[in-house]
């Protein structure tokens, strides 16, 4: 991978497990999700009409793209808050970002991607450390408890409903920035989403509730906004210069942001065995970061 891409990934990567700290630690987190995208709609604004007036969007296709990238992360949002709701950050967020190797499978038999050796073995790694995360402690009896999770566990189901829907947004999102600049893609598809989840917004949450949300969390949502869509405009730029699969399995590395936040910051339990697998993680990226 080249230089500029590990930059990107890590910095973005860096962004995301702050945002989910914040999420995680706010009052109504679906109010606090929709706050924080209109903030970066605002934020970005100037950026995008900068570049649309400057580049433009020459392909129809851009907007079909938008749009169905725009209803993935709205769903995507909420599978996302309600798994925040219901488990811990060190539990449900690297199971929601374990999709390097659905993404692998996608790129490689629908995109036609090549993947060396050494990159596959980056990523199984990352799948492998992301699995055992999701286990109290190494031992026969715990081999098979992250599978029997997704038919009891609540969290653990919700979290593996937004893996499957940030493997799509990840393949959708590296196809639609072959039709339209990153940056005007990061503003677009964020409206588009949020045409979708404004009204649901609206249907479920009273005015009260957002207000007393953006009066609990003022700062935090501001920033939550701003290193949100800032991150995700690094990935999309990454996605031009990278292969996907490579992209989105270095991006794994903020599993290990959001394991020591959890574990250091909000105190969560099970520290040990989830930073066993964060190592694991870290050593999939570095030899993904390696790969030609």
């Amino acid at each position: 991978m080249s230089a500029l891409a590990i930059l990107l990934v890590l910095l973005s990567a860096l962004f995301h497990a702050l945002r989910s700290l914040f999420t995680k630690e706010s009052g109504d987190k679906q109010a606090f999700l929709w706050l924080y995208s209109l903030v970066a709609l605002l934020f970005f604004l100037p950026l995008f009409m900068y570049f649309l007036l400057r580049v433009g969007i020459t392909n129809p296709a851009a907007y079909a793209w938008c749009a169905g990238s725009g209803f993935i992360h709205f769903l995507y949002w909420l599978f996302l808050t309600h798994a925040y709701k219901q488990g811990d950050l060190s539990h449900v967020y690297p199971i929601m970002r374990s999709s390097p190797a659905l993404v692998l499978l996608i790129a490689v038999f629908f995109l036609g991607e090549q993947v060396s050796l050494q990159g596959a073995a980056g990523i199984l790694l990352v799948a492998g450390g992301v699995y055992i995360i999701n286990m109290k402690r190494i031992s026969g009896a715990e081999l098979l408890v992250p599978v029997r999770a997704i038919v009891h566990d609540r969290a653990t189901q919700f979290a593996f409903l937004t893996l499957i829907s940030v493997a799509g947004y990840s393949i959708v999102d590296k196809i639609a920035v072959a039709y339209i600049h990153p940056i005007l893609f990061a503003f677009f598809h964020l409206f588009c989403g949020m045409c979708y989840y404004t009204p649901y917004i609206a249907l479920t949450k009273s005015r009260d509730m957002i207000r007393s949300e953006w009066q609990r969390g003022q700062g935090r949502i501001i920033m939550a906004g701003v290193i949100g869509i800032t991150g995700y405009s690094m990935i999309l730029i990454a996605f031009t210069i990278e292969r996907v699969s490579y992209i989105v399995a270095l991006r794994q590395i903020s599993v290990v942001f959001a394991v020591l936040m959890g574990s250091f910051w909000l105190k969560e339990k099970h520290t040990g065995i989830r930073l066993s697998g964060a190592v694991i993680i870290f050593a999939g990226c570095f030899l993904i970061s390696m790969a030609r």
